[in-house]
């Protein structure tokens, strides 16, 4: 079906049209042309008229045409960037001829384009065509960005949930407990805790926020915290512990190889400082230390959708779990790859409210190993997802290592610019249509579909906890219970 014809100048890269119509943004074009058949998509709608232009200012001269003809004349132009050229397989390059015909793509053509995936997210806007995402693509990485209520968390869902079904493993970090309490299926719930024996002596020492600077208080925590794990490991081999009195005595164990350290020369300021920060630690990780639990390794599981339920948890030591489990998964996956040991399968982490974890302002633990995910994680199998409503928030080092991107609806002008410089992929007229989005519908750009595809991504089918409540029906809910527990109250 036409739409319309191609005017003025064009570039191979895009072309103005004058539409016969009103046409929407994110419809997909056909142009034939020099042997071409490039399919384009609508990044751009404006209306006017040749009569009543923007230098109109007679008000009277307006409301009398319309007494004369209430079909006043007017136009729609449309802007088409040129995405694929279908006989060819690759990128057009040569520019449309003016006076071509522009057509709407036929659901056979886009099938062309968006099946090549593994699995399917939603369904073209405008087009009865579902679109597939090659599920290897996450090895390069993926960021989910949204404004609040855009539709983040049943994206989320809907990834994790076929990728599960493809036997895939996912694990999520899951900061407001949406997840864990959902209808995701096979779902294995994983405890947020730290084992020390897992720990490497410069982790425990970031844990207790030893410093660089502090050599001499790094190396008596590091002589301490080794031969602690050696004794530990020794009686574990022997069968003779007693797992609760280990969790209860951990920090006096600790402070007692410490003191031992004075013996050998330490100074006993430095010794009471790391014996201070150890006590410190206690207080603030105490909750998830646990000499008994298995390595997040051991936990993970293939053809599941694995949710570490951290929303219990303070920010800090939300920050401790999700750095410690990101750097066992990547050495894991180096050591399988290396040696045949460790991790035997790929796993793509989720790190959700990735803002608060990835700050563009703040250093976190999560940060350094988020960031040698983002580097070495697609030589080891190791995928990254980030999912933010504050993309200006997000480190922009980390971002623009996201190849793959799938932007929901953004308003907020400075978070589509930030977005844009952080996108090799992301052009100034795509971004301009993040606004005009509806809820669950998105741009999907990069190695995940093989052109930018504007999607409804399909709902999630069953309980997620991200949705907006009834507030209405809460409060009438609340107001019953009121009634009938007074009720008692004068009874009695």
């Amino acid at each position: 079906m036409i739409i319309g014809y191609v005017i003025g100048d064009a570039s191979p890269q895009q072309a103005t049209i004058l539409a016969e119509k009103p046409i929407r943004l994110g419809l997909y074009t056909i142009i034939e042309y020099d042997g071409e058949k490039v399919l384009g998509m609508i990044t751009d709608v404006t209306r006017g008229s040749p009569m009543i232009d923007g230098n109109t200012i007679d008000i009277k001269l307006i409301e009398r045409l319309n007494k004369i003809d209430s079909t006043i004349p007017h136009y729609i132009k449309g802007v088409v960037k040129l995405l694929y050229d279908l006989n060819t397989d690759s990128q057009p390059d040569l520019p449309p001829i003016a006076g071509s015909p522009v057509r709407l793509a036929e659901e056979e053509e886009l099938n062309k384009i968006f099946s090549e995936g593994d699995l399917s997210l939603g369904r073209l806007i405008g087009a009865n065509v579902p679109v597939k995402v090659k599920v290897s693509a996450l090895s390069r990485h993926l960021a989910i960005l949204a404004a609040t209520g855009s539709g983040k968390s049943n994206t989320v869902a809907v990834l994790s949930q076929r990728i599960a079904n493809l036997k895939g493993s996912v694990l999520i970090f899951d900061y407001h407990g949406e997840y864990s309490r959902s209808d995701l299926n096979p779902l294995n719930v994983i405890e947020p805790r730290l084992n020390p024996l897992y720990l490497t002596a410069r982790e425990f020492a970031t844990l207790l926020e030893i410093k660089g600077n502090a050599p001499i208080q790094y190396r008596i925590l590091r002589r301490a915290f080794v031969q602690y794990q050696n004794e530990i490991k020794k009686k574990i081999q022997d069968g003779q512990i007693d797992y609760e009195e280990l969790n209860d005595n951990f920090v006096s164990d600790l402070e007692s190889i410490i003191d031992s350290e004075q013996e050998k020369g330490n100074k006993k300021d430095s010794l009471d400082e790391v014996k201070n920060k150890l006590e410190e630690f206690a207080d603030k990780y105490s909750g998830i230390i646990d000499l008994t639990s298995k390595d997040i390794i051991s936990n993970l599981k293939t053809h599941n959708v694995n949710v570490v339920d951290i929303s219990p948890l303070d920010e800090d030591t939300m920050d401790a779990i999700v750095s410690h489990y990101l750097r066992r998964i990547l050495d894991a996956r180096k050591e399988y790859k290396r040696k045949g040991n460790g991790l035997k399968f790929p796993v793509i982490t989720v790190i959700e409210e990735a803002h608060v974890f990835l700050s563009k302002t703040d250093d976190t633990l999560t940060k350094f190993w988020a960031s040698r995910i983002a580097r070495e994680g697609r030589k080891f199998g190791v995928g990254l997802i980030i999912v933010s409503q504050r993309p200006k928030g997000l480190d922009e080092n980390i971002l623009s290592q996201m190849t793959n991107k799938i932007i929901l609806r953004i308003v907020e002008p400075s978070d589509k610019k930030y977005v844009l410089e952080a996108s090799d992929n992301l052009s100034e007229d795509l971004v301009n249509q993040l606004s005009s989005l509806g809820v669950g519908e998105a741009l999907v750009i990069g190695n995940l579909v093989k052109i930018p595809a504007v999607l409804k991504i399909d709902k999630f089918a069953g309980l997620l906890g991200g949705s907006d409540p009834n507030m209405i029906e809460e409060w009438e809910k609340a107001d019953e219970e009121y009634s009938i527990n007074k009720g008692f109250a004068d009874f009695g």
